[in-house]
């Protein structure tokens, strides 16, 4: 298992024969019952010793070692993983001189989503967010904090969400007419920097720029889609529902 978090299969080996054994356990020994040769077993040993995740004992002319608790070594290992995160933070989140005007293509859904995420997290004066709904649900406790702190928060969904934000819109499209519709995902942060992603082929594919000629087009069509909304979620009971030309019209607008 150790293996997992870049310790070589000797040290694991090492590991988990002390581990099994419960008791202190020479070098010798622990050569023949982990599989390890002899002739690696202390260096193996050592540099287990000075990762924190054995413990060496030395008596007269002999030195016996003892498996640190699993539990210790899990927060051990917890620790270093954070603290090698924020090391890589830092040597690579530099604040940008100079606008990137070019369009970067995403293809990796999960990618996509988290960069989605982490913009949403770094916005500090305004979010432009179109989604599906099933597509908020990490979202929404961000959204709302964001809002209590000041930043103007304006969502538009595809489906009902439950949530406090002031700024939210619906469009309201019959259950049975969302199966044949085509995802698609906008951010735009800061009015700053654009994400967008539409469903291809059953896949998500993507770009992100922060071009402000694209920015804005985005930004209007953002409002755009929010008028039609509005449109339907007003009208659809008294007009919109007995003229089936101009629903269908709203809903090729938009999709």
């Amino acid at each position: 298992m150790l293996t997992r978090f870049g310790f070589t299969d000797y040290e694991n080996r090492v590991y988990e024969t002390l581990h099994g054994a419960g008791k202190p356990m020479t070098g010798y020994a622990l050569a023949k019952d982990s599989g390890v040769p002899r002739g690696k077993i202390y260096e193996v040993l050592h540099r287990l010793v000075d990762k924190g995740i054995i413990l060496e004992s030395l008596t007269g002319n002999k030195s016996e070692y003892q498996a640190v608790d699993i539990d210790i070594v899990i927060a051990a290992l917890t620790k270093n993983f954070y603290d090698s995160v924020a090391e890589l933070r830092g040597a690579y989140r530099k604040e940008r001189t100079e606008r990137d005007d070019r369009v970067w293509m995403l293809k990796d859904d999960r990618s996509m989503l988290l960069t989605l995420e982490e913009w949403v997290r770094r916005a500090e004066r305004s979010i432009h967010l179109s989604l599906w709904a099933d597509e908020y649900d990490e979202l929404l406790p961000i959204l709302e904090q964001k809002e209590a702190e000041g930043v103007r928060v304006e969502a538009l969904t595809l489906g009902e969400i439950q949530s406090k934000l002031a700024g939210l819109h619906t469009f309201p499209v019959p259950q049975h007419e969302q199966h044949s519709l085509e995802r698609w995902r906008l951010a735009i942060l800061d009015e700053s920097r654009l994400l967008l992603a539409v469903s291809h082929g059953g896949e998500m594919k993507g770009m992100m720029t922060s071009a402000p000629q694209f920015v804005q087009f985005f930004i209007d069509f953002f409002y755009h889609d929010v008028a039609l909304a509005e449109i339907t979620t007003r009208y659809y009971d008294d007009v919109l529902s007995g003229d089936e030309d101009i629903r269908r019209l709203l809903i090729r607008l938009r999709y």
